[in-house]
């Protein structure tokens, strides 16, 4: 799972948080090996509560306790509202509480790691509702690592399909939207690795907070500051805002 990333020496056991979907795994790594990875109910997955006890219970299968933890990192976004919030809270407290360090890492990404080692080029999606889908374009760089080419974007189900030729590559949970049997056979169909694994975002937060270690903090290694990637409000707070404009005379 880990082919495109690159090793470090640095030791350093890693806690990953992946809820950004229907299915949402923890995991513990140390140095790239997945010392064990637990999938989450859908208790688990929207309930902060539950997901701290998840953790707790992986920690004690593998004798570890949260301070032996160096690194937590969570899954951001795109995807679920519901998901990514409970996630993002879970990682932020355990950070806090135990004092290791934070990173909150590029779901895409994630996913795009699941790929064949041969693919150099893909796009990954996810279903973003109202006939629209969130879309990212990632490239590998000469490092092997999955970089985004331009931001991830919001397009439209029929735009998409429109614009992308037959040799495109897609990927990602939004191709569950489509009858795949009618799909060009370069969209990869395997639902196994549609999905981010919280054992890959916590490979993928580990190298990216090495590569980040004595530059200044950014936004996704302070979890003062880190938040979700939601590309857009939930309908609820579409409705809410839209309620709030409606009362302004």
């Amino acid at each position: 799972m880990f082919d495109g990333l690159v090793r470090q020496k640095t030791r350093m056991l890693v806690l990953g948080i992946e809820t950004s979907g229907l299915e949402g795994s923890v995991a513990i790594v140390r140095d790239d090996i997945c010392l064990g990875e637990k999938n989450l109910n859908q208790v688990g997955r929207r309930h902060a509560q539950a997901l701290v006890l998840e953790i707790g219970e992986l920690l004690r299968a593998h004798s570890l306790t949260p301070r032996d933890v160096e690194l937590v990192a969570v899954s951001r976004g795109p995807g679920s509202f519901t998901g990514l919030r409970v996630g993002m809270v879970c990682a932020k407290t355990f950070a806090y509480a135990t004092g290791c360090r934070f990173i909150a890492v590029d779901t895409f990404a994630a996913i795009a790691e699941n790929a064949p080692a041969d693919l150099t080029r893909l796009f990954v999606i996810e279903d973003a509702q109202r006939d629209d889908l969130f879309v990212g374009e990632y490239a590998r760089s000469p490092l092997q690592q999955w970089k985004q080419v331009p931001p991830v974007r919001i397009v439209s189900t029929d735009n998409f399909l429109q614009s992308r030729s037959d040799m495109a590559i897609v990927t990602g949970p939004g191709v569950a939207k489509f009858e795949t049997e009618t799909l060009s056979e370069n969209w990869l169909q395997d639902p196994k690795i549609w999905r981010p694994r919280a054992s890959t975002i916590a490979s993928l937060g580990r190298l990216h907070e090495q590569s980040t270690y004595d530059k200044p903090a950014s936004e996704e290694c302070d979890f003062w500051r880190a938040s979700p990637f939601y590309l857009r409000l939930s309908a609820a707070e579409e409705k809410r805002a839209n309620m709030k404009q409606d009362e302004i005379p």
